[in-house]
């Protein structure tokens, strides 16, 4: 699931002026549809809460569900991403992707909301559903890109997609099960899924307080 978040890559003053407008647009359109319903919002209540003229909002997004769907982020940062393609950080595939989109997960507090937001919408906007879905093929693109790279070979879209819909079920249970609990951090929660994800998969040797046993 999409989520505002920034790249750790450094950028300049200007871009990194235009990246906070847009997830401050973002933002101000999931409070406003989560508040009002998606069609009662317009773009120019958006932007009137951000304080930019609805011609600077379309600058940054086409339509008001543009707005709610945010800008497609990159996975990881620059470095993060050259240590997963290079192998890294553990050689283990899942745990290197939970790394990888752990780095996402900043600022806490921000992706925190932004999640719960997305989650209250699309319970009750079909729409919004819709549009992230098609942002998923983005993400099964990028991420088919990094699982590429670190093979040395394609991976048949297939993997790639499994891969991301798990990572993006992880994310966003991780976000859920952290609600609740301020002091788990959503890195912490998101490798707690992770784990959780493995015991799936363990044989019946494998210790039962392993399998989520108590």
């Amino acid at each position: 699931m999409s989520s505002p978040s920034r790249d750790e890559a450094p950028l300049g003053l200007r871009a990194q002026k235009k990246r906070r407008t847009a997830l401050d647009l973002c933002m101000a359109a999931r409070r406003l549809a989560v508040e009002r319903g998606l069609d009662a919002t317009t773009v120019e209540d958006v932007a009137k809460v951000v304080g930019v003229s609805p011609r600077t909002f379309f600058n940054y997004y086409e339509t008001k569900l543009d707005a709610v769907v945010g800008p497609v982020q990159d996975i990881g940062s620059p470095e993060g991403r050259e240590v997963f393609i290079a192998g890294g950080p553990s050689g283990i595939l899942i745990q290197d992707l939970t790394w990888l989109f752990a780095a996402t997960l900043e600022p806490e507090a921000e992706v925190r909301e932004a999640i719960s937001l997305v989650v209250e919408l699309i319970k009750t906007e079909p729409r919004v559903l819709t549009a992230f879905m098609a942002v998923g093929v983005r993400q099964e693109n990028a991420v088919a890109e990094l699982l590429s790279a670190r093979a040395g070979a394609p991976v048949t879209p297939e993997f790639a997609s499994l891969a991301s819909g798990i990572m993006t079920t992880l994310t966003t249970r991780a976000a859920m099960s952290s609600t609740g609990d301020s002091a788990k951090s959503l890195t912490a929660a998101l490798h707690e899924q992770c784990a959780m994800a493995a015991q799936l998969f363990e044989g019946p040797d494998d210790s039962s307080t392993r399998r989520g046993v108590k």
